[in-house]
């Protein structure tokens, strides 16, 4: 992501039901805030495998959502995914096609073996895609997040690096010979 996409981060975090699903609605920041966090977000070594990367339009150019890595533990071998695209870009295939690259590099390039992510009970959306990547339902964290007044279910995915390369290939092209 790049200080220019600023405006569209800001929509997205606008947004209560993309807040929602980050699990805690926060205040607005400012223009200048958001521009300095991803300035900072830009900034950070490539060799760092917690990342926040945009979602783009290939077609029409800009940006639709982000996708993330957090937690990465090379040593473990596990990292936790995080998808988002502006409610106006879903069902359109931008969080399918990001999802299958970002863990076909983290599995196939940087050899992490697991990733799991945090979907809340409500968000039905996520735990198809999750399914749909090859995840297996792990686990559920019973009343972790309290937000609009009541607390939340919070379910744990988990995909296998095996489970990823049986459910959509190999980590890339074969060598030639």
């Amino acid at each position: 992501m790049e200080p220019d996409d600023w405006e569209v981060v800001m929509a997205l975090e606008s947004s209560s039901s993309y807040q929602r699903a980050w699990e805690r609605v926060t205040a607005p920041r400012s223009p200048e805030n958001c521009r300095e966090w991803l300035k900072r977000e830009a900034a950070k070594d490539p060799l760092d495998d917690n990342f926040l990367l945009a979602i783009t339009d290939r077609q029409h150019g800009g940006m639709v959502g982000c996708i993330n890595t957090t937690q990465a533990d090379p040593v473990a071998g596990r990292f936790y995914l995080g998808l988002a695209v502006a409610p106006e870009h879903q069902r359109k295939g931008y969080a399918w096609e990001a999802g299958i690259l970002l863990l076909g590099y983290m599995f196939g390039e940087r050899r992490y073996q697991k990733a799991q992510a945090y979907v809340h009970d409500f968000n039905e959306v996520s735990q198809a895609g999750m399914l749909a990547f090859g995840a297996t339902l792990e686990g559920r964290l019973r009343r972790h997040d309290f937000f609009a007044g009541r607390y939340h279910d919070n379910l744990i995915f988990g995909l296998t690096a095996e489970e990823f390369f049986a459910a959509h290939g190999t980590a890339g092209p074969r060598p030639s010979s």
